[in-house]
């Protein structure tokens, strides 16, 4: 057998010397961080890379060397970049668990990459281009949950991803046997998944049911394949907790080292040809450039003056019906444009009755744009990593999470995929996608439904936060997000104002304005006199600030120059720097909580900027929000607590 496999073995042998001098280098303090080997689990990675095209992507995870040097061939670029140089394969951003080579991808997250991978996969199958995703998961990947939210759509939506279980029966130091109920082939056929298993100690039959399991995977069927391997080595540099009588039963048994004892003459070629050319690039590796901290470029900020322009287009059509039209014109002329979400399709085989999403948005789409509109199940975080697959291929997914309470399931995928891959892969991929949820009160729906959370997903480093008003157009909003690119998008939609129409206002002694930026700001300025004080809102506030304008007016001879940002992050803080310059005085308003807010973010801001001392009144709502009508009312931001905040500023400045 060693013989027959002879290309196969010398390729695993490269694959452990290059982990053995990475993690001699880390001993000589010429790298840093973490060193997660696959010594023992080399030839996973080589068998499954023998049987890919070059279409096919591979989504790994920490331990993931072997897998990229079998995939790519590219030691010169691992290495480098482990070393932390700027011509390593993520450019000495990414280091060990995070490396990128054309259709590789891998990422130190556990599970996290799996509906990725999934995306891919749907996007291979929407291309109809015969390629597949492969994943490789950990036997300790077994725990999460988001990898069978993904093994389910997987399945149901007919994928070609193959996920790769290497299973070595130890998660960090903590058993398998102590981690896991139940049965792995079970399981994967309780999500509809076909099943192989084979296992590295025996070549033949890993490289035989590792094609059949690609083959399979390529007939669009998602497939798990269990490899049972052993991990020679510790987790990382030196947490091993397991019995030296087994760690040396299982070396004695390994076949690189049997293959050392049997043919040592072979053994001494390959390790020398091997060494050499690890050297050499070591070698190299040393003289060249290091990554330094000029790769984080800082959020640019608006340059140009930002200029009012009088608020004169309007619609007159309800709220969700703009946004509909928004996605069906986008939709006509960008066929890469695709919508996910739960219950956003009307009328189909299993339902006939008309639905359309929870606030009718979606209508009619699934209908006119029949594959590019989805029902998914309710697997918040999937969605959003099946997206981020999408968006690596070249589509352009819209996401609905149905209430925006719900977004917090989506975190991880957002902080730890969504946001990261652009940077952490060297600017080398993109992931725009957007992401749209209703929020806010008003309505009644009680503390699960009814939370403004945005704060949560402000300052995610090139995760835009974007939010809609009543004054602005949204089709306006996402035409310009959808002609980008680049950044992922959170659009933030205030459900009191699904209803509303959008119309001209007027309001007497005012003028209603917007900004020149990219995604404007209203302002609601007095036409003849100077504003005796600054407000600033966002989203449904500025309906309820709107209303009390005449009535502060006319019964107590106040004033009040109003802004309202439609991007909450990042925030050019310009404009309202300027008026809180003239008026020393501004009162935010939120409806979620103050603390570590974006408002506590403004008054950091406008601090900065400001050449005085001014005033300030926040109001926002510190509680959960209760479903009666006049206790939610009560507690959230209302007509009565602005008023009052309004004159205390005004008295306590005189």
């Amino acid at each position: 057998m060693e013989t027959t496999y002879y290309k196969e073995i010398s390729e695993a042998i490269m694959i452990r010397m290059v982990e053995e001098k990475l993690l001699e280098l880390f001993k000589e303090g010429k790298i840093n961080g973490t060193v997660h080997t696959c010594v023992g689990q080399e030839f996973t990675g080589i068998a499954v890379s023998k049987f890919l095209n070059e279409k096919d992507y591979v989504i790994s995870n920490h331990r993931g060397h072997g897998h990229y040097i079998s995939r790519t061939k590219d030691i010169e670029g691992l290495i480098f970049e482990i070393m932390g140089k700027k011509a390593g394969c993520s450019g000495g951003i990414g280091g060990s668990q995070h490396l990128f080579n054309k259709n590789y991808l891998s990422n130190g997250v556990q599970g996290g990459m799996a509906p990725v991978a999934t995306g891919i996969a749907f996007a291979n199958k929407t291309n109809n281009d015969n390629s597949i995703s492969v994943i490789y998961i950990g036997d300790g990947t077994l725990g999460q949950g988001i990898l069978y939210e993904s093994f389910n759509i997987a399945s149901l939506w007919g994928t070609p991803v193959l996920f790769v279980l290497e299973n070595n029966k130890i998660a960090q130091t903590t058993s398998f046997l102590q981690n896991f109920s139940g049965d792995i082939e079970d399981r994967a056929k309780g999500f509809g998944l076909d099943y192989f298993e084979t296992e590295t100690s025996n070549l033949e039959d890993l490289f035989y049911t590792v094609e059949k399991a690609v083959i399979n995977t390529r007939e669009c069927r998602s497939t798990l394949i269990q490899i049972n391997t052993t991990r020679l080595n510790s987790h990382s540099k030196g947490d091993d907790n397991r019995s030296m009588e087994y760690i040396q039963e299982i070396n004695n048994k390994d076949i690189i080292n049997k293959f050392s004892i049997n043919h040592p003459e072979e053994f001494k070629k390959i390790q020398k040809e091997a060494n050499d050319k690890i050297s050499k690039i070591i070698e190299r590796a040393i003289s060249e450039d290091n990554l330094n901290c000029d790769f984080n470029s800082k959020v640019e900020k608006n340059k140009s003056e930002i200029q009012f322009n009088e608020l004169d287009t309007f619609s007159n059509k309800r709220h969700n019906e703009l946004i509909y039209i928004a996605f069906k014109e986008n939709m006509s002329v960008n066929e890469k444009i695709i919508l996910l979400g739960e219950d956003i399709e009307s009328a189909n085989k299993f339902n006939p009755g008309e639905y359309g999403g929870a606030f009718k948005v979606t209508k009619d789409l699934s209908l006119l744009f029949p594959s590019r509109v989805k029902n998914t199940p309710i697997s918040e975080s999937a969605i959003v990593g099946i997206s981020n697959g999408l968006a690596l291929k070249g589509y352009r997914p819209i996401v609905e999470i149905m209430f925006g309470d719900f977004l917090t399931l989506t975190l991880d995928q957002i902080l730890q995929h969504t946001s990261k891959f652009y940077r952490m892969y060297n600017k080398s991929v993109k992931c725009p996608i957007v992401i749209r949820t209703p929020m806010g009160g008003y309505r009644g729906y009680g503390p699960t439904h009814s939370q403004s959370i945005e704060k949560y997903f402000l300052g995610i480093q090139d995760f835009h936060v974007v939010v809609l008003n009543h004054l602005i157009d949204p089709k306006i909003i996402y035409d310009k997000i959808l002609c980008q690119d680049t950044f992922p998008f959170l659009v933030i939609e205030n459900k009191i104002l699904y209803t509303t129409i959008q119309s001209k206002v007027e309001i007497f002694g005012y003028k209603f304005e917007y900004s020149n930026e990219e995604f404007p700001t209203v302002r609601i300025t007095p036409k003849e006199r100077k504003p005796d004080l600054t407000i600033l809102c966002y989203g449904g506030m500025l309906l309820e600030v709107q209303n009390i304008l005449h009535e502060l007016f006319f019964e107590e001879e106040i004033l009040c120059e109003v802004l309202s940002p439609t991007k909450l992050f990042p925030f050019d803080s310009k404009s309202l720097s300027n008026s809180v310059n003239y008026t020393k005085k501004i009162l935010i308003i939120e409806e979620g909580s103050s603390f570590a807010s974006f408002g506590s973010e403004v008054i950091c801001e406008i601090l900065k900027e400001t050449k005085t001392s001014f005033n300030i009144r926040r109001i926002s709502n510190n509680g959960i929000i209760p479903s009666s009508m006049d206790a939610e009312k009560a507690t959230l931001p209302n007509k009565n607590k602005i008023i009052e905040s309004i004159k205390e500023l005004i008295d306590e400045s005189n």
